[in-house]
């Protein structure tokens, strides 16, 4: 779910173009659209931006009013719930769990969390990296156990390819965590 949480997150920020912790359905599409840096990890149609409203509407995490403009069609305001808040502080300080997570979930994780607090953010990425280092060993010792066996057949060559390219991923993604770790730490929010 990372666009909801992106929406959110937004929605926290008070990037919405409304009062504090809501927004409006159009400057919230805004910063998902081409030239945006959160559009270089997710691209949100505004359509696709009002079905995830709905449904954060629906979760309770998001409450939406109608609100008058005069003579101008009036607009609905979207405002983040506590429990909206919870989910999203829950959502932002954790890892996630699978290597092919971090091209977008973590990424949009690590936007946010840098937005909130650099420390929220060099914590996230040292998680992360602890996270696939783990994983790393794991997937060596799958690939080991394997070779181990003595028999050879088309099932465990090919779990073999998948091992190897699942193990070359999750030290790519450590390799570039570190270098993120001492970007991100050494930075200052902006």
């Amino acid at each position: 779910m990372p666009a909801e949480h992106a929406i959110l997150s937004l929605l926290e920020l008070d990037v919405g173009g409304a009062d504090r912790g809501a927004g409006y359905g159009y400057d919230l599409a805004r910063h998902f659209s081409e030239g945006q840096p959160l559009a270089e990890v997710i691209r949100l149609e505004p359509g696709m931006l009002y079905h995830h409203l709905k449904k954060l509407e629906r979760a309770g995490w998001v409450t939406a009013a109608v609100t008058p403009r005069g003579a101008r069609p009036p607009r609905r305001v979207h405002r983040i719930t506590p429990s909206g808040q919870a989910e999203l502080a829950r959502w932002l300080a954790e890892p996630v769990a699978h290597t092919r997570e971090i091209r977008l979930e973590f990424l949009v994780k690590l936007y946010f969390a840098r937005q909130r607090d650099s420390a929220l953010a060099a914590r996230l990425v040292a998680e992360q990296r602890e996270t696939c280092l783990r994983l790393e060993a794991s997937l060596a010792q799958q690939l080991a156990a394997l070779d181990a066996a003595d028999e050879a057949d088309q099932a465990r060559d090919f779990r073999r390819l998948v091992l190897e390219l699942r193990l070359a991923q999750t030290r790519a993604a450590a390799a570039w965590l570190k270098r993120a770790g001492s970007v991100w730490t050494d930075a200052t929010p902006g």
